[in-house]
């Protein structure tokens, strides 16, 4: 075995040994390198072409993760797939951030994000991938009511979830509050609201406030937003997705900091 460490019997896997694991080259080596959720140990088939092997090998010797040599076949019985392309990774639970004044940048306006309740793991893993991909500074998430972060999230997230912030905390409520009192403007998502997305100005510090999938945002996240948007639909269906509304919801943001950016040069 390669880059051998001792197990800390008390870690808590990701989820049951069953859905612990990531796999796929591409998925595994990116966590390998972000290193801000390490996994316990990898499985790799045998029959790995030999400058793959010594890639991983060094990569896991330096991060101090086992690996453990396998069959192809035991891997695939393993993930239920056959898209592994020989690698996995069993991964401990994630390591969230805590809230605190190191997630707002300096020198520019912070941009957040306040999940309440987003409890689809597919869902979950989208909205990450759009925060990281339009620069969301951080995400902010409660202990309750909430999807964890888990190996499908991170796959949902195409890896995201190993390049933004993701903060938990007792009460969401509380931490937009926490916020907003260090001057974060919070604008919540509702499509009953009456103001239009791309009628409100959204260069300055904001953070976005999104609800559950079937219930949106709660009345006390409601009272605590300094502003309620919506995103402008035509058709007769009753509103988006939460991570298609994310996703909106940050490319406007981005595309206003942006055309911002540009005016001032």
């Amino acid at each position: 075995m390669v880059g051998r460490r001792r197990k800390n019997p008390k870690t808590r896997l990701s989820g049951s040994h069953q859905r612990c694991w990531i796999w796929g080259r591409n998925a595994v080596l990116q966590t390998l390198a972000s290193d801000r959720w390490r996994p316990l140990s990898l499985l790799v088939a045998d029959r790995t072409e030999a400058t793959f092997r010594a890639e991983l090998e060094r990569q896991a010797h330096e991060r101090e993760v086992e690996i453990q040599w396998v069959h192809y076949d035991q891997l695939t019985d393993r993930c239920h797939s056959t898209e592994h392309q020989g690698l996995m990774a069993m991964m401990p639970e994630y390591p969230y951030s805590a809230l605190e004044e190191s997630l707002l940048p300096t020198g520019r306006p912070a941009f957040l994000m306040v999940l309440e309740g987003i409890q689809d793991p597919h869902n979950f893993g989208a909205i990450i991938r759009s925060a990281e991909v339009f620069g969301v500074d951080a995400i902010v998430v409660g202990e309750s009511g909430q999807c964890d972060v888990t190996p499908h999230v991170a796959r949902a997230s195409a890896g995201a979830v190993n390049e933004v912030t993701i903060a938990r905390v007792p009460n969401v409520v509380d931490a937009a509050r926490w916020m907003r009192d260090r001057g974060v403007r919070l604008l919540g998502a509702a499509g009953a609201a009456e103001r239009n997305l791309v009628e409100t100005t959204l260069t300055a510090s904001i953070a976005l406030a999104i609800g559950n999938e079937g219930s949106g945002l709660s009345e006390a996240m409601l009272a605590v937003c300094d502003q309620l948007v919506r995103i402008p639909q035509v058709g007769r269906t009753e509103s988006l997705n939460a991570a298609v509304a994310a996703g909106i919801l940050c490319y406007e943001v981005r595309r206003q900091r942006s055309e911002s950016s540009t005016a001032c040069e």
